[in-house]
């Protein structure tokens, strides 16, 4: 009995000490957690102070109706590298909407380096891996265009009014406003990330889109709100 008792004591005793073992090193393990989240907020906020992010805000008071509207206000707001990417997106909208102005626009606007002889705007057209590409991911995700302009969410199915906005940022390896080579990035409300749209100036000053395949992958679908009145 005695020695039954002396055993009691020394477990009790031993898996006590592993008890309070296992809490100092649950409170380890929580104060690092909460370490390494404190030195990674500082350390990306180091980032952004050492890289750099500016923000800009392009205004579209409404959409062209017509081909020679589309260039007027071309000619307006694509002196910017933010103006020519919202162009773009103007254009791929026209597309969703009206398919045989929209693609006039899209050749409009699109960098001569994506463009090959047509019959599409004054003799040119998008390459034709381009055009299905834009194709098949309008085709799948129609309300990606809409998912950038300011407001919109998948809760309200992502429709707008105008005028509306489009928010714009950068950083210090988008390139150079200089020597005509810039990327830009978009404000996403379908998306947790903004994204990347590359954008080139030519000889008229006209800032066009060279290469923008993030902006027409998928996003969050639209919620599907169910009227039920059963």
């Amino acid at each position: 009995m005695v020695l039954f008792s002396k055993k009691i004591k020394f477990n009790a005793l031993f898996f006590g000490e592993k008890r309070i073992i296992c809490k100092k090193r649950s409170t380890y393990l929580t104060l690092n957690y909460c370490f390494m989240k404190k030195f990674l907020l500082c350390f990306s906020l180091l980032m952004i102070c050492i890289v750099g992010i500016n923000a800009q805000v392009v205004t579209i008071e409404k959409m062209p109706e017509s081909v020679d509207e589309f260039v007027a206000m071309r000619d307006k707001i694509a002196d910017t590298p933010e103006g020519g990417a919202t162009m773009f997106i103007i254009a791929l909208k026209l597309y969703n909407d009206v398919p045989e102005i929209g693609e006039q626009c899209l050749v409009i606007v699109a960098d001569r380096s994506r463009l090959v002889q047509g019959t599409t705007y004054k003799g040119f057209s998008l390459t034709k891996t381009d055009m299905n590409s834009i194709n098949r991911q309008l085709g799948q995700y129609p309300y990606v265009v809409n998912s950038y302009f300011k407001g919109v969410s998948p809760e309200n199915g992502y429709t707008h009014r105008f005028p509306t906005q489009i928010d714009f940022s950068s950083n210090a390896y988008s390139g150079s406003k200089e020597e005509g080579n810039f990327k830009v990035f978009v404000k996403c409300y379908g998306a947790d990330n903004s994204r990347p749209i590359r954008t080139i100036r030519n000889d008229k000053g006209i800032w066009k889109a060279s290469e923008w395949s993030s902006i027409i992958m998928g996003i969050r679908p639209p919620v599907k709100k169910i009227d039920d009145d059963l």
